[in-house]
Formats: C-alpha cells, structure tokens, sequence
C-alpha cells in the first residue's frame, strides 16, 4: 500500500476520440509529485502518447484527473494495440532532522518512489465486438494438465483466472493476445 490510487485498472483510448482520461489520488496525509509516462508494449521505448500534466504535485488526500492524448496517428487500424501508462509517486523529502546540529541521534529516512504501471489500449473503430461477442469467440483447449486459450479477435482480453468445478487456473501475465 503506497498511498498514490489509480482510478482504473486500464484505460482505453479509443480511434475517434480526441483523448481519454483517468483519475489518481493521493491517499497520504503528505504531498507527493507525480510523473506520468506512457511506453510502448516493450514497457522501455516511449509510446505515441503524453500524459498531462506529464508533472504535477498531488496534495494530501486529494484526487485529480490525468488526460491521455495521442501524438500521432499512426496507430494499427485493424487490431488494437498494448501500451502501459506508468504513473511514478515521490513524496517529499523529510529533511527536518538534518538541519538541526545539536542533534546527537541519527535517524534513518527512507523515501519510496513508486512506480505503477497499467495497460493503455489503442482500440480502431474497425472493433465493434462487445465484450461477451469477444468471449465467446475464445478457443479453450484442454492438454494434459494445461488449458490452451486462443484469441482469434484484434482485441486483447484480460483474464485473472479460470475456474472450472473445484479446479482453478492462473493466467501468467493476467492477458492474452
């Protein structure tokens, strides 16, 4: 628990949009800065897209809104595309104890970047599948004690686990292609 909340496990920016958006808060009783930064798939490169404000200083307790906006156009327009929105917290440094000279104990401070990544979905208007017209194109295969799943769609689906009577099946990075 770190103290700095996305409002969203993923955000998806769709063609025709102009941008998207989401929400952070800070959830200490501090202030902290934030730096956004959106990669590609690889999660190194930097992606077609900038966060504003790409800096800015979240207070204490409060919440904002972050807009994602595309730099160009030169997106797939047949399948969509994975990115990660990174969103770094920093809080303050506690420099109170430094500056007293008198003071003839040592104190230790340790400050914490965190750095949260989700994913960023380019989404083409060619994708007009719903969610359960999605699902229900997925191929389950069953080989020895493995299930296979395939995704034939241009989307990416997110699945956490697969239950099946009493047996239970994790997915390695929480999405197929």
């Amino acid at each position: 628990y770190y103290g700095l909340r996305l409002g969203t496990t993923r955000v998806i920016y769709k063609e025709d949009a102009p941008s998207t958006s989401f929400w952070i808060m800070n959830e200490k009783e501090y202030p902290i800065l934030v730096q956004t930064q959106v990669y590609n798939d690889d999660k190194s490169s930097k992606a077609p897209f900038i966060v504003t404000p790409p800096i800015l200083k979240v207070e204490s307790n409060a919440r904002t809104r972050l807009k994602v906006i595309p730099t160009s156009n030169l997106f797939n327009k047949n399948e969509e595309s994975l990115y990660w929105l990174c969103v770094k917290g920093v809080p303050p440094l506690n420099d109170n104890e430094s500056n007293n000279k008198n003071n003839i104990t040592t104190n230790l401070n340790v400050n914490v970047v965190t750095n949260s990544c989700i994913k960023l979905i380019y989404r083409p208007k060619t994708i007009d599948l719903t969610t359960m017209e999605i699902a229900d194109k997925l191929k389950l295969e069953r080989k020895g004690n493995s299930i296979v799943i395939k995704n034939p769609t241009s989307s990416y689906v997110n699945i956490a686990n697969i239950k099946s009577g009493n047996l239970s099946f994790n997915i390695p990075n929480g999405y197929i292609e």
